[in-house]
């Protein structure tokens, strides 16, 4: 049996290791670990240039380090308007273009995001390119991807290895191999 002392004596201690294994554990190093200092669910976006709307969207989850501009989206949609049809309109740019991926992270400060886990980008015309990842430049107006593309359009279908996409142009140019069928699919 033990006694009172006895119990009083092993409390300090029992505490001790109860709380050293309740405690955080212990902190990666680097900022990918720190935790986000803003957390938004369900996110409209609009980027504005001026008063123009370039860049429309909506992403399921959005996080955001202030300190860094760094921010990361899942479930994401961005539209972006045709060159000539930026618009003022609340709901943004119906667009040319429309951007869809898993998760979208990037820059405030570079305007620039990388999106991943299955990249689809359709055109206004019917186009729709699908690739593991893309690369969105705001300052160049460039859309790029470098782990292959699969596209199909009403009457085509391209698989290339790399993929530049000129938003002012609306063109796409490929490198490395390019493999197209005209009337069906590759």
């Amino acid at each position: 049996m033990i006694g009172r002392g006895s119990v009083f004596r092993l409390l300090p201690s029992s505490l001790l290791v109860l709380l050293a294994a309740c405690g955080r554990p212990p902190a990666a190093s680097g900022p990918a670990s720190e935790p986000p200092q803003v957390v938004l669910h369900g996110v409209e976006l609009q980027s504005f240039e001026a008063d123009r709307i370039v860049l429309a969207g909506r992403a399921e989850r959005m996080t955001y380090q202030r300190s860094e501009g760094l921010f990361a989206a899942t479930d994401t949609v961005l539209r972006l308007p045709s060159q000539g049809g930026a618009q003022r309109a609340v709901s943004g740019p119906q667009g040319a273009m429309e951007i869809r991926a898993p998760l979208m992270e990037g820059s405030l400060s570079t305007r620039q995001l990388e999106a991943s886990g299955g990249v689809v980008l359709r055109t206004a015309e019917g186009v729709v390119a699908r690739t593991p990842r893309a690369t969105y430049d705001a300052p160049a107006q460039t859309v790029r991807g470098r782990e292959g593309v699969a596209m199909q359009g009403p009457d085509f279908a391209l698989r290339a290895d790399q993929f530049n996409l000129s938003l002012p142009e609306g063109t796409f140019s490929f490198e490395g191999s390019v493999e197209t069928v005209v009337g069906g699919a590759p």
